[in-house]
């Protein structure tokens, strides 16, 4: 009884120690949140949330560590971009360009690369035997980095190219997104591993006994085969990704870029930094791009191999789509499976409208879309199309493409979509070729093709009633989160 009394009379005590605690660790982490260096309403939401309940808040930001982690990744990065030493990276040949070159040439990691074939792979049976045909002819190592990995029959496919190739004695290295592809498991995986080829999670929920890493996600779609030929886009591997077919009546667009040449060797460094980010293992002795490799043909064009993720203090991929779009004298060309931009792109697509270029955007309608994400996106509609620009939504087909075509000159493949979370959470690959007169033609006779599935809005498309303009404004707001 007396044990029982003095630990009820201790209870008031240690609720004012608990709150004292959490008030202490609240102001400690408001300041952490206001020297972090975020958007003002992504701080100001942090900064009410912790204050308002401190334990609640702090759990929350732990939960969701967007920033916990990334002295660590950039540690990581720094490892991993020893692979580049004594490399050139055009910093010199940029102050004797303008515009666009310039940035590419003096971009983060990567500059601007001449002498590059690419080939545009428009559907999913273009790139899967493409892909297939390269991983068959390997003689040296197969390279993969890819966020959604499905064991279906696609990936199953897939699955037996890495093995044969592995049993053939090349290095196969699979790094795979862990949440993307939680669908994968160790049985999929035991014939590739048994044949001698490595498949490595990226960033696990459980990584380096820090849980919940469930923000920060691989979302590169890259494939290198000998240093030789590379693939970058917006295909995943699974079914529809390589049979254009969603269901029995939706049809799967999407956008792929074969790369033959110097600009394969940016691709192989991407790679080596992610490898090393999953492993911890720096990859010291990948041959450099053969020189048989290098493109001579006439169509060779300069590529640019952009990047962004969380690990980087600057996103050389972001800089280079708004100054493509800033330096627009005609038209731009942008296509999304999700539509809600982070604020500096919806700003340079509104004043490239209102200078008189032709902003055309293409992306998803309600009925292949999820609703809330769909609602998100069409809080952004009536601001663009009151600045003058054109969107296009799909009516029965999804479409997966995350490219850019401006002036029919400079095209832009990769896997980002124009979304705040690709913007700012997710690690993210593009090519950027520039002056591709060629190229650029393929790629916008795709897209004519494709605007025959969508419908062209309006602002009378647009709802009127407060109660579904209220809902897109909520899901707006929650875009951050989506």
């Amino acid at each position: 009884m007396i044990a029982l009394a003095a630990t009820e009379a201790a209870h008031p005590w240690m609720v004012l120690a608990l709150a004292l605690v959490g008030e202490l660790l609240a102001l400690v982490f408001v300041y952490r949140v206001l020297v972090s260096g975020g958007s003002p309403s992504s701080s100001l939401l942090w900064v009410v949330v912790i204050l308002a309940a401190p334990w609640i808040g702090l759990t929350l930001y732990y939960l969701m560590p967007r920033r916990l982690h990334l002295r660590r990744l950039r540690r990581v990065r720094v490892r991993g971009e020893r692979v580049r030493e004594g490399r050139s990276r055009g910093a010199a040949a940029a102050a004797r360009r303008t515009g666009l070159r310039a940035l590419l040439a003096g971009s983060d990691g990567t500059g601007l690369v001449g002498g590059t074939s690419v080939r545009w792979l428009p559907s999913g049976k273009d790139f899967g035997d493409a892909a297939e045909a390269a991983m068959d002819a390997a003689q040296g190592y197969v390279h993969c980095v890819v966020y959604i990995f499905r064991p279906d029959a696609a990936g199953q496919r897939f699955l037996a190219t890495l093995t044969r190739a592995a049993a053939r004695g090349v290095q196969v290295r699979l790094c795979y997104d862990s949440f993307g592809s939680w669908g994968l498991k160790a049985s999929h995986l035991a014939a590739l591993r048994a044949a001698g080829g490595r498949a490595e999670p990226f960033l696990p929920l459980l990584w380096k006994r820090r849980p919940f890493t469930v923000n920060l996600r691989n979302h590169r779609k890259l494939l290198v085969v000998d240093g030789a030929i590379g693939f970058v886009g917006g295909r995943n591997v699974g079914d529809e990704y390589f049979t254009d077919r969603l269901g029995r009546t939706r049809t799967w667009l999407d956008a792929m870029l074969e790369l033959r040449g110097p600009a394969v060797q940016r691709l192989q460094d991407v790679f080596a930094e992610d490898w090393c980010t999953a492993t911890d293992e720096v990859l010291r002795d990948l041959p450099a791009v053969p020189a048989a490799a290098a493109a001579t043909a006439s169509g060779a064009i300069d590529v640019g191999v952009l990047c962004s993720g969380p690990d980087r203090e600057e996103s050389d991929l972001w800089y280079a789509m708004i100054q493509a779009i800033g330096d627009a004298a005609r038209s731009v060309e942008l296509s999304s499976p999700y539509l809600v931009p982070p604020p500096t792109l919806l700003f340079a697509l509104k004043v490239a409208a209102a200078r008189g270029v032709t902003v055309r955007i293409y992306t998803n309608g309600p009925k292949v879309e999820a609703a809330v994400l769909y609602h998100a996106q069409r809080h952004h509609y009536r601001p663009l199309l009151a600045a003058g620009v054109e969107l296009y939504e799909t009516v029965q087909d999804y479409n997966h493409a995350k490219l850019l075509v401006v002036d029919g000159r400079h095209v832009m493949v990769g896997s980002a979509n124009m979304d705040l979370r690709s913007a700012h959470l997710n690690f993210e690959l593009a090519v950027m070729a520039v002056d591709a007169e060629g190229l650029a033609a393929e790629v916008q006779q795709t897209i004519e093709r494709r605007r025959a599935g969508s419908r062209r809005l309006s602002t009378a498309d647009l709802p009127t009633d407060p109660f579904r303009r209220g809902i897109d404004g909520l899901c707006g707001m929650l875009s951050p989160l989506l």
